[in-house]
């Protein structure tokens, strides 16, 4: 007999009541527990009921009601929720540092110089006719 046509031994007995025959799983698959088979289950299911979703509203675009897709759903918390669980490390820290702090202290430093070396000027009577450091 071929594999599609084959029957378990439940089925054989007439415990799987009118479903005709049935895979043998452990034949077909006898590294695959019952809990990843049952897990891999309800994953198709899940994909049925989101492919039929999809498939209803590319027929009829004026639906009412969401698509609720596990994937997206997961991207949105991951998304709105990704400071809940951070940790500061050395690396996070210094880079904080140089793109947060840094750019700040460099121009308060740069805009400090020019103006003490225009007063410099100012005092010694030079004025201040060349073009600053710092010029808009």
């Amino acid at each position: 007999a071929r594999p599609w046509q084959q029957t378990s031994k439940m089925a054989a007995s007439g415990e799987a009541g009118r479903r005709g025959p049935i895979l043998d799983t452990w034949r077909t698959y006898p590294d695959v527990t019952p809990e990843q088979m049952k897990a891999e289950a309800e994953r198709q299911a899940i994909k049925g009921k989101l492919r039929a979703a999809m498939q209803q509203k590319l027929r009829d675009p004026y639906a009412v009601g969401n698509i609720e897709d596990p994937a997206m759903a997961r991207w949105y918390y991951v998304r709105n929720h990704q400071f809940d669980n951070f940790k500061a490390t050395p690396k996070t820290s210094f880079i904080g540092l140089m793109f947060g702090v840094g750019p700040v202290a460099f121009f308060v430093w740069l805009f400090y110089r020019d103006r003490k070396n225009m007063k410099r000027d100012w005092v010694n009577g030079i004025g201040r006719n060349k073009a600053s450091t710092v010029s808009f």
